[in-house]
This record gives structure tokens, C-alpha cells and sequence, in this order.
């Protein structure tokens, strides 16, 4: 019985973020009123961005092909000489109405 209280009172005072029976909390929440962030848990926090990252970035090379598959099948290709339509709307904006035939 003894043997095992005295390892759980070393895991206690390695891991400084083991909750306590009596005062419910961990050490470091009583000193600095906050959670502790081990190095481990950094760790996996840097493993967790870098894969989220890396999904951002399938996923956008992803929906550019899509985009691009979409832009080729609605491409026209004109030659020279062929008629089209310029559409420009500085021109609207400069109209006047008392230039209107009455």
C-alpha cells in the first residue's frame, strides 16, 4: 500500500498538470490561472496545422482544376477578322440626354 502512494506522489510532482484530489486543480492552474501547454501538446498542435495546411492547399489546387475545366469548355477562340461585341460602359456614363434627338 505504501509503494503505491509514494508513485503516485511522483507522477504527481513530475506532472505538473495532474489535477489534485483536494482543491480540484493542478498545480500550474493555482500558480499561473491558467491550462499548461506541455511540449507535447505543441507538438501536436504543429502536427495538426501542418495537415490542416496541406488539406488547404489539395483543396485549392483541387478547385482550380475544377475552375480551369469549367473556363476550357466555355473558351471561343476568335481570328482575326471576326466580329464581336464590346460592351463599354464608360461610354454610357459620358451620355447626355440633351444630346437626345427631340
Amino acid at each position: 500500500m505504501f509503494k503505491i502512494v509514494m508513485l503516485v506522489r511522483e507522477e504527481e510532482e513530475q506532472n505538473p498538470t495532474m489535477k489534485q484530489d483536494t482543491t480540484q486543480a493542478t498545480p500550474f492552474e493555482l500558480v499561473y490561472d491558467r491550462t499548461a501547454t506541455l511540449p507535447v501538446e505543441i507538438k501536436t498542435l504543429e502536427n495538426k496545422w501542418q495537415r490542416a495546411a496541406d488539406n488547404i492547399q489539395k483543396s485549392q489546387e483541387k478547385q482550380k482544376e475544377q475552375h480551369d475545366n469549367q473556363l476550357s469548355d466555355k473558351l471561343v477562340e476568335f481570328k482575326i477578322g471576326d466580329k464581336v461585341f464590346l460592351h463599354c460602359t464608360k461610354v454610357e456614363k459620358q451620355w447626355n440626354r440633351k444630346f437626345d434627338s427631340k
